[in-house]
């Protein structure tokens, strides 16, 4: 019997597309974007509709296993739920009755945004232990602290409001690889009569639609919206009303960006002059505008600066006073959860100590003290993690006791004693919120799990009750822990109930007004209640209280013989076909990832005899990999791009990009950098 019904796709993505399942005798045969849901609008990207390929992957794995051969061998036999669920909690309280609980460190990503097994499962269990807390800082964390310097929350302007605005500024995102649904609000605006401005140091599909493209060299956006700044300024385009009434420091950033002329920055930032002239012009003119800023621009050394300083710019012009105008940055926070509650931070026996999940390598190598017992889940360290030398060989510590619960063979299940198996969305039960378009949706149980695999709750639960933890919060299910964050005292969730999400699907939170505006009535969450171009705050953290332009730690400014050792700027920015690293085992003959592609400019290309389709080794003094070519100039000079995380087992040489990204951190919230790395690159001969 044929049924069609409803879930959602768990990955890091803005859309959290509403999916209809289609189930025939027990089994998942087809996914099709849901035609009722206001943004899946009824088609899905081109990685989603591969699903039940990954469900029924080759590389599933579908029983626990433990590990017989050597570390990252990928030998394993087949064991019961009883035998690994020993083992681990037998492994951990030896660890504890030895070292205490700290030795224990949890790592887990974004695999899964799901409630329940995204975030609450595991901190419970973890918490309630005492072992070491993750500082989750990979993604956002620095770009989120620079945006809340200048107005106090990170709260974003509503994306379903883009077709009001005359003007959309897509600045450092590819919406076609990473928020495919943003595609027809920009339309929608475009046919309303806004232009549409694409800020890129790639020239990505957008550009077609695009009315200016505007091209920086890597890490200098700050210096770029430091000159539309000057401009504005110096001839008096800005909203004086607004600056007046609802912004501080005006004065002190007028002074700041007289040093930020468009002769300037034309050589930070390699843009004619006149663009960025052109550029300031239509932004102040154009009302409302809406600006979208990606988190690729924010993973390099003065990352958090970069969103800072952007962030200013909706304030000069009075963006904030209209639908469709401001800037986005993810929404999550306006969600009323109570995570305190929910994640159990009250069964934790003292104050956690914090491990930065970027800095993996250096702390399985040398953290003191130090890391005895890992436990890997929804995520994949050893393909997505950075100066990935160090991660691999902390991974093959014969001292580390390592659980990996994971729903396919991956590189890290590769180094793991114990290998649990997973379930994917289909196969349990979740709540999802999305950082995009302010809504809940229901992820329903649609195929039974596969093998013995189990959900992270379920999982933890298990493990929970063989260390002994008798708290009633490891006998909840899926559908408790749901009941308990839809039962929040909050305006923005009354009457959203799990009776509504299951007969509706998506449901937007309860806001006033047909478009979320984030600061009602022009009120801001800064000290001041106003937009803070200067910002105490930033001062007494140690930062420039006001805007500027730092040079990105790798290059011929900061580290002049490093530069000329390494020359080439190697960015890697997500792939059409890969999310992170997930589905980077699926192979579609004639797809843009069937093989690991070096883009580079025709001049770098030229000087070392390489043309497209030649294997080229990319290294640096922290590791190297071996792509293929792919020549053109439509990137600039000294700037080359590897799209996606491939893992390393499927890559030339067993080895990935991430061989040369860096670990050390960005000038706010501990955030990750691997976009400042500075590589060379030659001709493989013979190989």
């Amino acid at each position: 019997m044929d049924k069609k019904l409803r879930s959602v796709c768990p990955h890091d993505c803005p859309d959290t597309c509403g999916i209809i399942s289609h189930v025939e005798d027990g089994k998942l045969v087809k996914v099709n974007g849901d035609p009722d849901h206001f943004v899946t609008r009824g088609f899905l990207c081109n990685k989603v509709m591969n699903y039940p390929e990954r469900v029924y992957s080759s590389d599933r794995v579908l029983y626990p296993l433990k590990r017989v051969g050597e570390k990252g061998a990928g030998k394993f036999e087949r064991i019961s739920w009883d035998e690994a669920t020993y083992t681990i909690t037998s492994r951990f309280k030896d660890i504890i009755n030895r070292h205490g609980a700290e030795p224990i460190l949890p790592f887990s990503g974004s695999g899964t945004l799901g409630l329940v097994n995204g975030n609450v499962a595991g901190k419970r269990f973890f918490n309630r232990m005492g072992a070491s807390g993750l500082d989750r800082t990979i993604c956002s964390k620095g770009g989120r602290i620079g945006y809340k310097y200048t107005l106090g929350a990170s709260f974003g302007a509503d994306p379903l409001a883009i077709p009001q605005s005359k003007l959309v500024i897509s600045w450092g995102t590819n919406p076609y690889y990473t928020n495919i649904h943003q595609i027809p609000l920009i339309k929608e605006a475009k046919n309303n009569g806004a232009l549409h401005v694409v800020i890129n140091p790639d020239k990505i599909k957008s550009v077609e639609m695009a009315d200016l493209y505007i091209q920086p060299a890597p890490g200098s956006d700050a210096a770029l919206a430091l000159g539309v700044m000057n401009v504005i300024i110096n001839e008096s385009l800005y909203d004086s009303d607004f600056v007046e009434s609802h912004t501080e420091g005006f004065a002190a950033l007028s002074e700041c960006v007289r040093e930020y002329s468009p002769e300037k920055v034309e050589g930070i930032t390699g843009v004619d002059k006149e663009t960025i002239r052109k550029f300031a012009a239509i932004y102040a003119e154009s009302k409302p505008s809406f600006i979208y800023a990606g988190s690729g621009m924010q993973h390099h050394t003065n990352g958090g600066m970069m969103i800072r300083t952007i962030s200013c710019l909706p304030g000069l012009v009075g963006a904030w006073k209209y639908p469709g105008g401001g800037m986005f940055y993810p929404t999550s926070e306006a969600f009323p959860i109570r995570w305190d509650v929910l994640e159990g931070n009250d069964l934790y026996p003292g104050t956690p100590r914090s491990i930065n999940m970027n800095r993996l390598g250096q702390t399985l190598l040398h953290e003191d003290p130090a890391i005895y017992g890992l436990f890997v889940y929804n995520s994949n360290p050893a393909a997505v993690l950075f100066n990935q030398r160090k991660v691999i060989a902390g991974l093959q510590r014969e001292d580390l006791f390592t659980v990996v619960h994971e729903q396919l063979l991956t590189d890290t299940a590769l180094y793991a004693d114990i290998v649990l198996p997973a379930t994917t969305e289909f196969e349990h039960t979740d709540l999802h919120y999305s950082y995009f378009h302010l809504s809940f949706q229901l992820n329903e149980l649609v195929i039974e799990p596969l093998g013995e695999s189990r959900s992270n709750s379920d999982a933890f639960n298990t493990l929970a009750k063989l260390m002994g933890f008798q708290d009633s919060c490891f006998d909840d299910t899926a559908i408790d822990t749901i009941n308990s964050a839809l039962g929040v005292d909050s305006s923005y969730l009354q009457g959203i109930t799990l009776e509504r999400l299951r007969n509706e699907g998506a449901i937007r939170l309860n806001m006033p007004g047909e478009f979320h505006m984030p600061y009602k009535d022009l009120k801001f969450y800064t000290p001041s209640g106003k937009i803070e171009f200067y910002s105490e705050k930033m001062k007494s953290d140690g930062h420039d209280p006001l805007p500027v332009h730092i040079p990105i730690g790798e290059g011929p400014l900061t580290s002049p013989a490093l530069y000329e050792k390494y020359p080439v700027y190697l960015l890697t920015p997500s792939a059409k076909s890969f999310l992170n690293s997930n589905f980077a085992n699926i192979r579609k003959l004639g797809s843009e990832e069937e093989k690991p592609i070096l883009e580079l400019n025709s001049l770098n290309a030229g000087r070392r005899g390489v043309k497209t389709g030649d294997m080229v080794r990319v290294f640096n003094d922290r590791g190297e990999c071996i792509l293929m070519a792919s020549v053109g100039d439509y990137l600039k000079e000294g700037v080359a791009i590897n799209k996606g995380i491939w893992w390393n087992n499927l890559s030339p040489g067993g080895c990935n990009s991430n061989q040369t990204t860096p670990d050390r951190l960005a000038d706010m919230g501990g955030g990750s950098t691997y976009n400042t790395n500075l590589v060379q690159i030659e001709k493989v001969i013979d190989r």
